[in-house]
């Protein structure tokens, strides 16, 4: 479980780096946009499938 959660964390991060590289490419100008664009596109379809995740871990816990 604990690599499992190791993994998650470090792929999130590589992802947030990736978006946040690809936005700031097109968005040199405005750095607080784009790091607002990179936080709110984290929030709307990463953490979804985190909590989608552990919520799938509880329910075989509690089976």
């Amino acid at each position: 479980m604990n690599k499992k959660l190791y993994y998650t964390g470090i792929t999130l991060l590589i992802i947030f780096i990736v978006f946040y590289s690809i936005v700031g490419v097109s968005m040199e100008d405005d750095s607080f946009l784009t790091i607002r664009l990179a936080l709110e596109w984290t929030t709307r379809f990463v953490l979804p499938w985190i909590f989608l995740y552990w919520f799938i871990q509880l329910v075989k816990k509690i089976k």
